[in-house]
């Protein structure tokens, strides 16, 4: 079986408990996440192989990072231990219709100053199947961001097909590039893109008189898709559909674009979210993960869609779920009764 490899940050994690704010008392809890982490640390439990590669300090906290993949079976022998820090994220988590608000301190973490010479790429690639790079790690250094492009070059090198998020974090833009000035020249060496019509238009430089600001139709959205794979020679675009009611109410769906056709998922409405964040890694785990398992995709779209529904029940960023539990969901009405 070949490896899902997945290549970016990990941090540590620091929320508060129960619904405090942020600092409300002296207790916070202490967990580690990150987009390709998360991503790998699901696949592994979905009885795929994988392999984590990214940069971490050589201390106390750099080996309980590894410790912890190691535990879900991950592979961790193409990470570098280089550099002086992990980066750290803070999460004030929302409560109805308070917004959770996700505070930064990744600035010269491990990652953010890695170089090429740092990683053996034949190492990173071997019997690898997927490569899954996101948006977030060309956003925290001009290093990280030629990194990036570079890693995804090799891929394609070694006909590795590379799975792309461009996951937009605003807050981490700060070096004097723009996401739009980044993000097209790596997509271009993309086979899976996970966008939406926003991403299209406003980052990828699609060029189209919808207004994405707003709900659009389907034929709308296979415009958009159509032109966005023609530009970048893709082969599928996908995304995730969120309504957000309040902050522990949200209904979710997801679409898949390939070869002119497109596939809709159920929609799950979630009316009590303990954590939303991960669920989106959660979505593109249970795609890279369902290439693997279904042979069409509509089951690769409706396993990811559930197991995108799973994660907002679970704390941290890893969802720690199961394949059977997810194709439970994806197959019943409602998957809710007690399993005896």
């Amino acid at each position: 079986m070949s490896y899902i490899v997945g290549f970016g940050e990990i941090m540590l994690r620091l929320s508060s408990i129960d619904n405090e704010r942020l600092f409300q008392s002296s207790k916070l809890n202490a967990t580690f996440g990150g987009v390709e982490a998360n991503i790998c640390v699901l696949a592994s439990i979905f009885g795929l192989k994988s392999r984590y590669v990214t940069a971490l300090p050589n201390n106390t906290i750099g080996k309980k990072v590894e410790e912890l993949l190691l535990s879900h079976g991950v592979d961790t022998s193409a990470i570098s231990w280089e550099g002086k820090r992990l980066g750290i994220y803070f999460v004030d988590p929302g409560n109805n219709y308070r917004s959770s608000n996700v505070i930064y301190d990744r600035e010269y973490s491990s990652i953010s100053q890695a170089l090429i010479e740092d990683f053996d790429w034949d190492k990173v690639f071997k019997d690898a199947s997927y490569f899954h790079i996101s948006g977030v790690t060309p956003a925290i250094s001009k290093t990280a961001a030629d990194l990036t492009l570079y890693a995804v070059k090799e891929a394609k090198k070694r006909n590795v097909k590379v799975s792309c998020d461009i996951n937009h974090r605003k807050k981490l833009w700060k070096y004097g590039k723009k996401i739009e000035d980044v993000m097209p020249e790596i997509v271009k060496y993309s086979d899976i893109v996970f966008a939406n019509e926003y991403d299209a238009i406003k980052i990828l430089g699609i060029e189209s008189d919808i207004d994405v600001d707003s709900d659009i139709s389907d034929k709308d959205y296979i415009t958009i898709m159509d032109q966005l794979i023609n530009k970048y020679s893709l082969e599928t675009v996908i995304t995730t559909k969120r309504e957000t009611i309040d902050s522990n109410h949200n209904n979710i769906s997801a679409l898949l674009y390939n070869n002119k056709n497109i596939y809709k998922s159920k929609k799950y409405y979630i009316k009590n979210i303990i954590d939303r964040i991960g669920t989106g890694d959660s979505f593109a785990a249970g795609i890279l993960s369902g290439i693997h398992l279904f042979d069409n995709y509509q089951d690769i779209l409706e396993f990811a869609a559930a197991s995108f529904c799973i994660k907002h029940s679970i704390p941290g960023d890893w969802n720690l779920t199961t394949k059977d539990e997810v194709i439970n969901l994806m197959k019943s009405e409602n998957g809710l009764d007690v399993k005896r």
